[in-house]
C-alpha cells in the first residue's frame, strides 16, 4: 500500500480512534463474534466510519518487551481481542456513542458484552488521533 493510500484510508475511516481490549475465555469466541456483528451494525446505523477486531495471535514478544496478553494477564485458557473503532474526529465519536447508548437495541448487548468477557477482567479503553511523522 503506497502512502497515499494510507493517507486516504485515514481520511475516509475518519481522524479519531477508539480502542477497546477484550481478555475472554475461549468458550465464549462464537458467541462474542456474534454479538459483535449486532454491535457492529448497530454502531454503524448510528455513524461509526468503520469497525475492526483482532485476536491477538502470539503471547511472544521481541526482547526487552512484555507482550499484551501477559499485560493483561490472559491465561491459557482466555483470548485476547483488540476492537479498534474509526471516527471523524472527537465530537463525531461522542455524537454516535450518545446516539448508539440511547437505541433500545443496544443496551441490552451491551450487558450480555460485559458477561462474556472474562470475569473479573476491566476491558481497557483508549481514544486516540494520528501523529504525524
Amino acid at each position: 500500500m503506497t502512502l497515499e493510500q494510507v493517507q486516504e484510508r485515514t481520511r475516509s475511516q475518519g481522524n479519531y480512534a477508539q480502542l477497546f481490549v477484550y481478555r475472554l475465555p475461549k468458550k465464549n469466541h462464537d458467541s462474542l463474534v456474534r454479538l459483535q456483528q449486532k454491535l457492529t451494525a448497530i454502531h454503524r446505523k448510528h455513524g461509526t466510519l468503520y469497525m475492526e477486531f483482532y485476536q491477538l495471535h502470539s503471547n511472544e514478544a521481541f526482547q526487552g518487551l512484555t507482550s499484551i496478553g501477559k499485560t493483561v494477564s490472559a491465561r491459557d485458557d482466555e483470548e485476547v481481542w483488540i476492537e479498534l473503532d474509526h471516527y471523524k474526529d472527537r465530537n463525531h465519536r461522542d455524537s454516535v456513542v450518545d446516539s448508539a447508548n440511547q437505541d433500545a437495541e443496544a443496551e441490552p448487548l451491551y450487558g450480555e458484552l460485559m458477561g462474556l468477557v472474562s470475569q473479573g477482567y476491566t476491558m481497557i479503553m483508549g481514544e486516540f488521533k494520528p501523529l504525524k511523522i
